[in-house]
Protein backbone atom coordinates (compact mmCIF):
# COMPACT_ATOMS: atom_id res chain seq x y z
CA UNK A 1 0.00 0.00 0.00
CA UNK A 2 1.40 3.53 -0.56
CA UNK A 3 2.19 6.12 2.08
CA UNK A 4 -0.66 8.37 2.94
CA UNK A 5 -2.91 6.56 0.77
CA UNK A 6 -6.45 5.42 2.41
CA UNK A 7 -6.68 1.82 2.79
CA UNK A 8 -9.95 2.07 0.84
CA UNK A 9 -8.76 4.23 -2.02
CA UNK A 10 -5.48 1.70 -2.62
CA UNK A 11 -7.74 -1.17 -2.50
CA UNK A 12 -9.36 0.59 -5.58
CA UNK A 13 -6.41 2.10 -7.50
CA UNK A 14 -5.25 -1.11 -9.42
CA UNK A 15 -8.89 -1.21 -11.29
CA UNK A 16 -9.61 2.24 -11.19
CA UNK A 17 -6.73 3.09 -13.25
CA UNK A 18 -6.85 0.07 -15.61
CA UNK A 19 -9.28 1.61 -17.81
CA UNK A 20 -7.96 4.75 -17.55
CA UNK A 21 -5.38 5.55 -20.37
CA UNK A 22 -7.64 4.58 -22.73
CA UNK A 23 -10.49 6.68 -21.80
CA UNK A 24 -7.95 9.93 -21.42
CA UNK A 25 -7.06 8.89 -25.53
CA UNK A 26 -11.11 9.31 -26.21
CA UNK A 27 -11.42 12.69 -24.10
CA UNK A 28 -8.03 13.79 -25.94
CA UNK A 29 -9.95 14.03 -29.53
CA UNK A 30 -13.21 14.77 -27.96
CA UNK A 31 -13.95 18.64 -29.30
CA UNK A 32 -14.06 21.08 -26.40
CA UNK A 33 -17.05 23.25 -25.95
CA UNK A 34 -17.30 26.37 -27.99
CA UNK A 35 -19.72 28.48 -25.89
CA UNK A 36 -21.86 28.86 -22.06
CA UNK A 37 -25.01 28.53 -21.92
CA UNK A 38 -27.48 28.30 -18.31
CA UNK A 39 -28.27 24.71 -16.69
CA UNK A 40 -31.83 25.57 -17.30
CA UNK A 41 -31.83 24.87 -20.97
CA UNK A 42 -31.29 20.86 -20.92
CA UNK A 43 -32.37 19.61 -23.79
CA UNK A 44 -34.82 16.35 -23.06
CA UNK A 45 -32.20 14.01 -24.00
CA UNK A 46 -29.94 15.31 -21.41
CA UNK A 47 -32.67 15.35 -18.54
CA UNK A 48 -33.18 11.70 -19.04
CA UNK A 49 -29.76 10.35 -19.71
CA UNK A 50 -28.60 7.71 -17.50
CA UNK A 51 -26.54 9.60 -14.28
CA UNK A 52 -23.61 8.11 -12.53
CA UNK A 53 -23.47 8.93 -9.13
CA UNK A 54 -20.46 6.66 -7.88
CA UNK A 55 -16.84 7.35 -8.64
CA UNK A 56 -14.98 4.67 -10.16
CA UNK A 57 -18.06 4.10 -11.93
CA UNK A 58 -19.34 -0.01 -11.73
CA UNK A 59 -17.98 -2.07 -11.87
CA UNK A 60 -15.03 -0.89 -9.41
CA UNK A 61 -15.24 -0.53 -6.09
CA UNK A 62 -16.59 3.14 -5.65
CA UNK A 63 -14.54 6.05 -3.44
CA UNK A 64 -17.54 9.13 -4.06
CA UNK A 65 -21.22 9.33 -4.52
CA UNK A 66 -22.27 12.32 -5.88
CA UNK A 67 -24.18 13.96 -3.17
CA UNK A 68 -25.83 17.47 -4.13
CA UNK A 69 -24.95 20.38 -6.28
CA UNK A 70 -24.93 24.33 -5.29
CA UNK A 71 -25.99 27.07 -7.85
CA UNK A 72 -28.88 28.95 -5.81
CA UNK A 73 -29.89 29.60 -2.31
CA UNK A 74 -32.67 27.40 -2.66
CA UNK A 75 -29.69 24.86 -2.50
CA UNK A 76 -28.78 25.73 0.61
CA UNK A 77 -31.76 26.98 1.95
CA UNK A 78 -35.11 25.28 0.50
CA UNK A 79 -38.35 27.37 0.89
CA UNK A 80 -40.58 26.13 3.50
CA UNK A 81 -44.72 26.16 2.87
CA UNK A 82 -44.49 29.18 5.32
CA UNK A 83 -42.54 31.14 3.89
CA UNK A 84 -43.74 30.56 -0.14
CA UNK A 85 -47.12 31.95 1.51
CA UNK A 86 -46.02 34.91 3.20
CA UNK A 87 -44.01 36.00 0.23
CA UNK A 88 -47.07 34.90 -2.39
CA UNK A 89 -49.50 37.39 -0.07
CA UNK A 90 -46.28 40.36 -0.06
CA UNK A 91 -46.18 39.96 -3.48
CA UNK A 92 -42.37 38.96 -3.48
CA UNK A 93 -40.96 37.55 -6.15
CA UNK A 94 -39.37 34.31 -6.11
CA UNK A 95 -35.55 34.20 -6.12
CA UNK A 96 -34.80 31.05 -4.70
CA UNK A 97 -34.43 29.82 -7.41
CA UNK A 98 -32.03 32.70 -9.50
CA UNK A 99 -28.25 31.68 -9.75
CA UNK A 100 -25.83 33.05 -7.47
CA UNK A 101 -22.44 31.29 -9.22
CA UNK A 102 -21.37 32.86 -12.08
CA UNK A 103 -17.64 32.57 -13.01
CA UNK A 104 -15.87 31.87 -9.58
CA UNK A 105 -12.47 32.46 -9.69
CA UNK A 106 -11.61 29.54 -6.67
CA UNK A 107 -13.13 27.94 -4.19
CA UNK A 108 -12.54 26.66 -0.34
CA UNK A 109 -14.49 24.65 2.43
CA UNK A 110 -13.96 24.03 6.25
CA UNK A 111 -16.87 23.82 8.83
CA UNK A 112 -20.16 23.43 6.59
CA UNK A 113 -19.31 26.48 5.11
CA UNK A 114 -18.43 26.68 1.16
CA UNK A 115 -16.42 30.39 -0.05
CA UNK A 116 -16.46 31.20 -3.69
CA UNK A 117 -14.82 34.10 -5.05
CA UNK A 118 -16.36 35.80 -7.22
CA UNK A 119 -14.51 38.46 -9.35
CA UNK A 120 -18.12 39.26 -11.31
CA UNK A 121 -19.53 40.53 -8.08
CA UNK A 122 -16.40 41.30 -6.12
CA UNK A 123 -17.30 39.56 -3.19
CA UNK A 124 -16.77 36.10 -1.61
CA UNK A 125 -20.08 34.19 -1.81
CA UNK A 126 -20.46 31.78 1.39
CA UNK A 127 -22.97 28.45 1.16
CA UNK A 128 -23.37 28.12 5.32
CA UNK A 129 -25.12 24.73 5.44
CA UNK A 130 -24.60 24.51 9.27
CA UNK A 131 -27.04 27.72 9.22
CA UNK A 132 -29.05 27.14 6.05
CA UNK A 133 -27.51 30.31 5.06
CA UNK A 134 -25.95 32.09 2.06
CA UNK A 135 -24.24 35.53 2.33
CA UNK A 136 -21.35 37.38 1.16
CA UNK A 137 -18.66 39.08 2.30
CA UNK A 138 -15.85 41.89 0.95
CA UNK A 139 -18.77 44.55 0.53
CA UNK A 140 -17.73 46.77 2.73
CA UNK A 141 -15.51 49.47 2.55
CA UNK A 142 -12.85 50.60 3.53
CA UNK A 143 -12.28 46.73 3.70
CA UNK A 144 -14.00 46.05 0.22
CA UNK A 145 -12.76 43.80 -2.22
CA UNK A 146 -12.39 44.97 -6.02
CA UNK A 147 -11.25 41.04 -7.98
CA UNK A 148 -11.05 38.28 -5.74
CA UNK A 149 -9.17 35.97 -7.42
CA UNK A 150 -7.93 32.87 -5.02
CA UNK A 151 -8.43 31.81 -1.53
CA UNK A 152 -7.24 29.98 1.01
CA UNK A 153 -7.86 28.54 4.66
CA UNK A 154 -5.53 28.43 7.48
CA UNK A 155 -6.00 25.83 10.41
CA UNK A 156 -8.00 28.67 12.59
CA UNK A 157 -10.72 28.98 9.39
CA UNK A 158 -9.35 32.76 8.59
CA UNK A 159 -10.06 33.10 5.10
CA UNK A 160 -7.34 34.30 3.28
CA UNK A 161 -8.16 36.44 -0.36
CA UNK A 162 -5.71 37.36 -3.17
CA UNK A 163 -7.07 40.83 -4.91
CA UNK A 164 -4.59 41.54 -7.76
CA UNK A 165 -6.49 45.21 -8.52
CA UNK A 166 -5.86 45.91 -4.44
CA UNK A 167 -2.24 43.92 -4.44
CA UNK A 168 -3.50 42.96 -1.61
CA UNK A 169 -4.23 39.41 0.15
CA UNK A 170 -7.03 40.33 2.33
CA UNK A 171 -7.82 38.29 5.81
CA UNK A 172 -11.01 37.20 6.96
CA UNK A 173 -12.52 35.20 9.97
CA UNK A 174 -14.74 32.94 8.80
CA UNK A 175 -18.11 34.65 9.14
CA UNK A 176 -16.64 37.40 6.60
CA UNK A 177 -15.30 40.19 9.23
CA UNK A 178 -12.17 41.99 8.01
CA UNK A 179 -9.01 40.72 10.44
CA UNK A 180 -5.90 42.27 8.21
CA UNK A 181 -4.57 43.21 4.82
CA UNK A 182 -1.06 41.70 3.51
CA UNK A 183 0.71 44.66 0.70
CA UNK A 184 2.13 42.59 -2.14
CA UNK A 185 3.51 46.27 -3.30
CA UNK A 186 4.96 46.03 -7.16
CA UNK A 187 6.95 42.59 -6.91
CA UNK A 188 3.71 40.79 -8.70
CA UNK A 189 2.68 41.43 -12.16
CA UNK A 190 -0.08 38.92 -12.50
CA UNK A 191 -0.87 37.26 -9.50
CA UNK A 192 -3.48 34.25 -9.59
CA UNK A 193 -2.89 32.00 -6.38
CA UNK A 194 -2.39 31.37 -2.64
CA UNK A 195 -1.91 29.42 -0.53
CA UNK A 196 -1.13 29.57 3.43
CA UNK A 197 0.48 27.29 5.97
CA UNK A 198 -2.12 25.86 8.77
CA UNK A 199 -0.63 28.29 11.57
CA UNK A 200 -0.46 31.44 8.60
CA UNK A 201 3.14 31.81 9.44
CA UNK A 202 3.92 31.92 5.84
CA UNK A 203 1.86 33.15 2.75
CA UNK A 204 2.72 31.88 -0.61
CA UNK A 205 1.70 33.69 -3.50
CA UNK A 206 1.93 32.53 -7.00
CA UNK A 207 2.34 34.92 -9.97
CA UNK A 208 2.15 33.45 -13.65
CA UNK A 209 3.53 36.86 -15.17
CA UNK A 210 3.31 37.27 -18.60
CA UNK A 211 3.46 35.11 -21.99
CA UNK A 212 6.33 37.33 -23.12
CA UNK A 213 8.39 37.57 -19.93
CA UNK A 214 10.34 35.01 -17.84
CA UNK A 215 8.94 36.28 -14.29
CA UNK A 216 6.72 33.32 -13.41
CA UNK A 217 7.32 32.74 -9.54
CA UNK A 218 6.00 31.41 -6.04
CA UNK A 219 6.69 34.14 -3.47
CA UNK A 220 7.02 33.30 0.00
CA UNK A 221 5.72 36.23 2.35
CA UNK A 222 5.64 36.24 6.33
CA UNK A 223 1.93 37.81 7.52
CA UNK A 224 3.37 40.94 7.48
CA UNK A 225 3.93 41.01 3.56
CA UNK A 226 7.99 40.79 4.33
CA UNK A 227 9.37 37.99 1.29
CA UNK A 228 10.48 34.89 2.96
CA UNK A 229 11.80 33.73 -0.02
CA UNK A 230 10.77 32.60 -3.72
CA UNK A 231 10.75 29.85 -6.15
CA UNK A 232 11.45 30.35 -10.13
CA UNK A 233 11.93 31.90 -12.62
CA UNK A 234 11.24 30.87 -15.77
CA UNK A 235 11.98 27.18 -17.17
CA UNK A 236 11.33 23.76 -17.30
CA UNK A 237 13.80 22.39 -14.78
CA UNK A 238 13.09 22.31 -10.80
CA UNK A 239 11.90 24.45 -9.40
CA UNK A 240 11.53 26.78 -12.13
CA UNK A 241 7.61 27.40 -14.03
CA UNK A 242 5.79 27.84 -16.71
CA UNK A 243 2.31 29.81 -16.03
CA UNK A 244 1.82 28.79 -12.56
CA UNK A 245 -1.35 28.55 -11.74
CA UNK A 246 -2.40 27.36 -7.73
CA UNK A 247 -0.79 26.00 -4.82
CA UNK A 248 -1.54 24.48 -1.66
CA UNK A 249 0.02 23.28 1.48
CA UNK A 250 -0.17 19.75 3.46
CA UNK A 251 -0.01 19.45 7.00
CA UNK A 252 3.64 18.83 7.02
CA UNK A 253 4.40 21.67 4.91
CA UNK A 254 5.01 20.66 1.99
CA UNK A 255 4.32 23.11 -0.61
CA UNK A 256 2.28 22.01 -3.90
CA UNK A 257 2.54 23.97 -6.95
CA UNK A 258 0.16 23.70 -10.76
CA UNK A 259 2.89 24.49 -13.36
CA UNK A 260 0.48 24.50 -15.82
CA UNK A 261 3.21 25.37 -19.04
CA UNK A 262 5.24 22.31 -17.91
CA UNK A 263 2.15 19.96 -17.36
CA UNK A 264 2.78 18.83 -14.33
CA UNK A 265 3.24 19.32 -9.79
CA UNK A 266 6.25 20.07 -8.01
CA UNK A 267 6.34 20.01 -4.67
CA UNK A 268 9.09 21.96 -2.16
CA UNK A 269 9.76 21.64 1.04
CA UNK A 270 8.47 24.50 3.63
CA UNK A 271 12.23 26.08 3.08
CA UNK A 272 11.46 26.21 -0.55
CA UNK A 273 13.93 23.15 -1.33
CA UNK A 274 12.64 20.56 -4.25
CA UNK A 275 11.35 17.43 -3.18
CA UNK A 276 9.49 16.07 -6.17
CA UNK A 277 7.13 16.24 -9.47
CA UNK A 278 5.06 14.38 -11.02
CA UNK A 279 2.59 14.50 -14.57
CA UNK A 280 4.02 15.36 -17.93
CA UNK A 281 1.97 16.42 -21.10
CA UNK A 282 0.15 13.20 -22.72
CA UNK A 283 -3.39 11.42 -22.82
CA UNK A 284 -1.53 8.64 -20.16
CA UNK A 285 -2.00 7.56 -16.51
CA UNK A 286 -1.34 10.70 -14.60
CA UNK A 287 -0.43 12.92 -17.15
CA UNK A 288 -1.87 16.11 -17.74
CA UNK A 289 -3.62 18.53 -20.62
CA UNK A 290 -4.34 21.74 -18.74
CA UNK A 291 -3.70 21.55 -15.15
CA UNK A 292 -5.62 24.29 -13.69
CA UNK A 293 -6.34 23.98 -9.74
CA UNK A 294 -5.17 21.86 -6.55
CA UNK A 295 -6.64 21.17 -2.99
CA UNK A 296 -5.12 18.55 -0.63
CA UNK A 297 -7.12 16.23 1.96
CA UNK A 298 -5.70 15.05 5.31
CA UNK A 299 -4.17 11.90 4.41
CA UNK A 300 -1.85 14.00 1.92
CA UNK A 301 -3.73 12.98 -0.91
CA UNK A 302 -3.30 15.62 -4.30
CA UNK A 303 -6.48 16.55 -5.98
CA UNK A 304 -5.30 18.22 -9.57
CA UNK A 305 -8.31 19.69 -11.85
CA UNK A 306 -7.83 19.31 -15.70
CA UNK A 307 -9.20 21.84 -17.75
CA UNK A 308 -8.25 19.62 -20.85
CA UNK A 309 -9.58 16.51 -19.76
CA UNK A 310 -12.56 17.99 -17.88
CA UNK A 311 -12.04 15.74 -14.70
CA UNK A 312 -10.24 15.97 -11.50
CA UNK A 313 -7.02 13.18 -11.00
CA UNK A 314 -6.52 12.11 -7.55
CA UNK A 315 -2.89 11.14 -6.62
CA UNK A 316 -1.22 9.93 -3.39
CA UNK A 317 1.80 12.25 -1.70
CA UNK A 318 4.29 10.19 -3.92
CA UNK A 319 2.63 11.58 -7.09
CA UNK A 320 1.51 8.22 -8.04
CA UNK A 321 -1.86 8.21 -9.65
CA UNK A 322 -4.69 6.79 -7.59
CA UNK A 323 -8.00 7.55 -9.76
CA UNK A 324 -10.10 10.36 -11.98
CA UNK A 325 -13.39 11.65 -11.14
CA UNK A 326 -15.59 13.41 -13.47
CA UNK A 327 -15.61 13.54 -17.54
CA UNK A 328 -15.71 15.80 -20.68
CA UNK A 329 -19.30 16.57 -21.72
CA UNK A 330 -22.02 19.27 -22.57
CA UNK A 331 -24.90 17.28 -21.16
CA UNK A 332 -26.16 17.93 -18.07
CA UNK A 333 -24.94 15.45 -15.15
CA UNK A 334 -22.93 14.51 -12.08
CA UNK A 335 -19.13 14.29 -12.65
CA UNK A 336 -19.71 16.12 -16.06
CA UNK A 337 -17.73 18.34 -17.05
CA UNK A 338 -17.18 21.37 -19.95
CA UNK A 339 -15.33 24.44 -18.29
CA UNK A 340 -14.00 22.26 -14.98
CA UNK A 341 -12.53 25.28 -12.55
CA UNK A 342 -11.83 25.11 -9.23
CA UNK A 343 -11.72 22.27 -6.63
CA UNK A 344 -11.46 21.99 -2.69
CA UNK A 345 -11.62 19.18 -0.41
CA UNK A 346 -12.64 19.82 3.47
CA UNK A 347 -12.06 17.97 6.72
CA UNK A 348 -14.90 15.91 5.61
CA UNK A 349 -13.31 14.33 2.86
CA UNK A 350 -16.03 16.15 0.34
CA UNK A 351 -15.14 17.09 -3.07
CA UNK A 352 -16.09 20.42 -4.64
CA UNK A 353 -15.65 21.21 -8.45
CA UNK A 354 -17.10 23.93 -9.75
CA UNK A 355 -17.94 23.98 -13.62
CA UNK A 356 -18.06 27.19 -15.19
CA UNK A 357 -20.22 26.21 -18.22
CA UNK A 358 -22.60 24.32 -16.31
CA UNK A 359 -22.60 27.52 -13.47
CA UNK A 360 -22.50 24.64 -11.01
CA UNK A 361 -20.37 23.56 -7.68
CA UNK A 362 -20.98 19.43 -7.20
CA UNK A 363 -20.40 18.23 -4.19
CA UNK A 364 -19.19 14.41 -4.13
CA UNK A 365 -18.94 12.51 -0.36
CA UNK A 366 -16.20 10.20 0.43
CA UNK A 367 -16.94 6.65 1.15
CA UNK A 368 -15.28 4.67 3.20
CA UNK A 369 -15.13 0.66 2.73
CA UNK A 370 -18.32 -0.17 4.23
CA UNK A 371 -20.26 1.99 2.42
CA UNK A 372 -18.11 1.58 -0.88
CA UNK A 373 -19.10 -2.23 -0.78
CA UNK A 374 -22.85 -1.70 0.04
CA UNK A 375 -23.32 0.55 -2.30
CA UNK A 376 -21.23 -1.51 -5.09
CA UNK A 377 -23.52 -4.16 -4.21
CA UNK A 378 -26.33 -2.58 -4.89
CA UNK A 379 -25.25 -1.20 -7.64
CA UNK A 380 -24.64 -4.87 -8.90
CA UNK A 381 -28.31 -5.78 -7.83
CA UNK A 382 -29.81 -2.92 -10.00
CA UNK A 383 -27.61 -3.53 -12.73
CA UNK A 384 -29.10 -7.00 -12.86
Amino acid sequence: MNRGMPEGLARAAPTAAAGIGQWLAVVSIMIGPSGCAPVSQMTPKAASAPQNLLWPPPPDLPRFEFETVLQTAADISPETDDSRWKRAIQGRPDTSDALVIDKPSAIVSRGGRVYVAEPGARAVTVFDAARKRLFRFGLREPNGLKRPQALALDDEGKVYVLDPLLKKVMVFDGMGLFQQAIPLGSAFSNPVGIAVQGDGATVYVVDRSNVDQDDHKVVALAPDGKERFRLGPRGSGPGRFNIPLAAAVAADGTLYVVDSGNFRVQAFNAKGEFKLQFGGAGVGIGQFSRPRAISLDHDGNIYVSDGGFNNVQIFNAAGQLLMPLGRLSREPGPGNYALIAGIAIDETRRLYVVDHYFKKIEVFRWLNEEEARKKASASKRAAG
